[in-house]
């Protein structure tokens, strides 16, 4: 059976740019079942307000719903798989640790050494599995060390597409003999995983960013004039303006490429920046 193991619906919210994810957990659900996936966990950051429709159109599309929670510890993200309730956030590792299993469910370290700072490190020996394969960690790097540092401490693995729209929906499958949330768990916990792996496409990864700014135009304004002098402001807010109102005019091209040499230096930069980790 298939599982897509990490991503989110609307009810994720960013910081700098609050708009995550357009779709609603029913609309995920839906589309789960369209791609062919036997069951999903919705792992919105911060947060357990999608449960509730999520669980209702998963009865309805005949998948397995697993309950989680993308959570923010004070190391690092951490996904609780299998919960039952909303778990504080900002609190240590440890004790996000001792919540989770104290709800019977199981602990996921999403992108370990993501570029970004957000995973947490060498951390993993603490949680119940790894996730080595985000189809959204373009540079690559960062995947293979998370195979390669789980792989050395021999912890349990896990893939996940990382999803913030629908059409990254299912990138990253799980593929396991079980038939319930306790049953995916025990799978997890027990290595018995294979999977499938793809990254997001550039494209999809363009389209995603040109809607969360323009979905959240004008909280992004606001950030920039609030923390950012000029010319840094004026440049920024040009560029902004640049690619929401693009589309199929002339401008489009210039995110492209930008977007290419973007990933391509990411690919550079993580092997510099990460390379003590390996």
């Amino acid at each position: 059976m298939k599982f897509e193991l990490h991503c989110h619906s609307h009810y994720s919210r960013g910081s700098k740019i609050p708009v995550e994810a357009p779709q609603s957990p029913k609309e995920i659900m839906q589309r789960a079942k369209k791609i062919g996936l036997d069951g999903l966990a919705l792992t919105d950051h911060r947060t357990n307000k999608g449960w509730k429709e999520a669980r209702e159109e998963a009865k309805k599309q005949k998948i397995i719903f697993i309950p989680a929670i993308e959570i923010d510890t004070l190391s690092g993200h951490l996904i609780g798989l299998g919960l039952n309730d909303s778990v504080k956030n900002y609190m240590s590792l440890d004790d996000t640790l001792d919540v989770i299993h104290g709800q019977g469910a199981i602990s996921v370290a999403p992108h370990p050494f993501d570029l970004k700072g957000e995973g947490i490190r060498n951390e993993i020996k603490k949680t119940d599995a790894v996730e080595v394969f985000n189809s959204l960690s373009l540079d690559k790097f960062s995947n293979k060390l998370a195979e390669r540092n789980a792989e050395k401490i021999k912890k349990p693995t896990v893939v996940g597409s990382d999803a913030h729209s629908l059409e990254m929906l299912g990138s990253a499958i799980n593929i396991m003999n079980a038939g319930d949330v306790d049953s995916v768990l025990k799978e997890i916990k027990r290595g018995n995983v294979k999977f499938e792996k793809n990254y997001v496409s550039q494209q999809i990864i363009i389209n995603w960013g040109k809607m969360r700014m323009t979905e959240s135009y004008d909280d992004i304004i606001k950030y920039i004039d609030k923390n950012y002098s000029w010319p840094k402001s004026w440049i920024s807010c040009h560029m902004l303006n640049k690619f929401v109102l693009s589309g199929k005019s002339n401008d489009y091209w210039m995110w492209r490429y930008l977007a290419r040499f973007s990933f391509g230096c990411s690919g550079i930069y993580s092997r510099i920046k990460l390379a003590k980790y390996y």
